[in-house]
């Protein structure tokens, strides 16, 4: 179960994986400031057509040898077993649309499993390898920060959790997983 939860977590972490990882280019942050004009709930494909099939095929392997109806049940079985356990273990398959619209009049829509986040929200938008987002003051999303101390002070923040969420993925043991996963969230939310 403790495998089932760091795996959500970390899925809900992970919200944006970027194609470049490995270069410098993946390495720069670039963070902007958007208020949250609209939220609405959109559904996440679900795994359990995968885990009909998997149920379906360890069903049929374990009434081999069996007469041709009985292997037939079997499979048929199977597959209704494993798309029901799939099914029940990934819960709720509904994530977050957020629509963001930015000082500069532009606008962009994020999906995440995070729904900590309300209209109106200010929300600092961090990009480097992984995307996060988190809500900041909303003096903000009036006008991007120009002091050099709040600059470095956000970088800091985005650098702290991009280098918390590459933790998660070389840990090694569940223990290792966990103890990550909860520095992503003490770092990456808010």
């Amino acid at each position: 179960m403790k495998s089932i939860v760091a795996a959500l977590i970390i899925t809900s972490t992970l919200v944006n994986c970027a194609n470049n990882s490995g270069s410098s280019r993946a390495r720069e942050m670039n963070i902007r400031y958007g208020e949250i004009t609209r939220v609405t709930r959109v559904p996440v494909p679900s795994a359990a057509p995968a885990g009909a099939i998997i149920g379906g095929f360890t069903g049929l392997v374990l009434a081999r040898g069996s007469n041709p109806g009985r292997q037939a049940a079997a499979g048929i079985g199977g597959a209704a077993l494993g798309g029901l356990a799939t099914a029940a273990l990934e819960g709720d398959r509904r994530a977050y649309r957020y629509h963001l619209r930015y000082s500069n009049g532009s606008e962009t829509d994020f999906i995440t499993e995070n729904g900590n986040f309300r209209e109106g929200d200010c929300i600092s938008v961090e990009r480097g390898q992984y995307s996060n987002l988190r809500r900041v003051s909303d003096a903000l999303c009036e006008s991007a920060p120009k002091a050099p101390e709040i600059v470095r002070k956000r970088e800091t923040e985005a650098k702290q959790c991009h280098d918390a969420k590459d933790q998660v993925l070389r840990a090694m043991s569940e223990t290792d997983i966990e103890q990550a996963a909860r520095k992503v969230r003490i770092l990456c939310q808010y």
